[in-house]
């Protein structure tokens, strides 16, 4: 005869068909995690495929971009102006080009008539300079230089001058500098 102890244990290795609560809860909460891993990644991937700015491709040459925005300030839309300086300040800061830059910075100065100590074409110039200096270009520091002392601020414009290496190489001047420099005034 068998004790009631034996049958009991009988009984719990029988296999049983239903899964157990908690395995179904793990396999969901594992689900939902992926999905809240990958849902944002995908999204990401689909708005940057979409979105010109985010998908930039081989973007326009600058000076037609001031053209255009002096163009739109002589209209007197001095929205759409200030829209196509800052687009040339990206422009040029994504090609690496100082003149651009110096052109963008006087002209953005030129519709904002005050210096402050913070303002947006400062931050243009600084950039500028930071852009000659790694180029080893004197012109470039001397144009950057020279649209700081127009702004008013001389001690910064001789600080950017003393960052004129002797080793770096001479460049001839262009009439382009005098041009990009409409717009710095005080």
């Amino acid at each position: 005869m068998r004790q009631p102890n034996a049958i009991m244990m009988g009984r719990q290795e029988i296999p049983s068909n239903s899964t157990p609560f908690w395995c179904v809860a793990t396999r969901c909460r594992v689900i939902t995690y992926v999905m809240a891993a990958v849902l944002p990644l995908l999204l990401l991937i689909v708005v940057a495929r979409f979105d010109p700015e985010l998908n930039r491709s081989e973007s326009t040459d600058w000076n037609s971009l001031i053209s255009r925005a002096d163009e739109a300030l002589s209209r007197g839309d001095r929205y759409e102006a200030r829209r196509l300086y800052v687009q040339v300040d990206r422009v040029a800061y994504w090609r690496n080009d100082w003149q651009g830059l110096v052109a963008a910075a006087c002209r953005i100065n030129k519709l904002d008539g005050v210096n402050r100590p913070y303002s947006k074409s400062l931050a243009i110039l600084f950039r500028a300079s930071t852009i000659a200096e790694r180029g080893q270009s004197r012109q470039g520091l001397a144009t950057v230089a020279k649209s700081l002392s127009l702004l008013g601020s001389d001690e910064a414009a001789s600080a950017i001058l003393a960052r004129i290496q002797p080793n770096w190489p001479y460049e001839v001047t262009s009439p382009d500098n005098r041009s990009s420099l409409v717009g710095c005034s005080r």
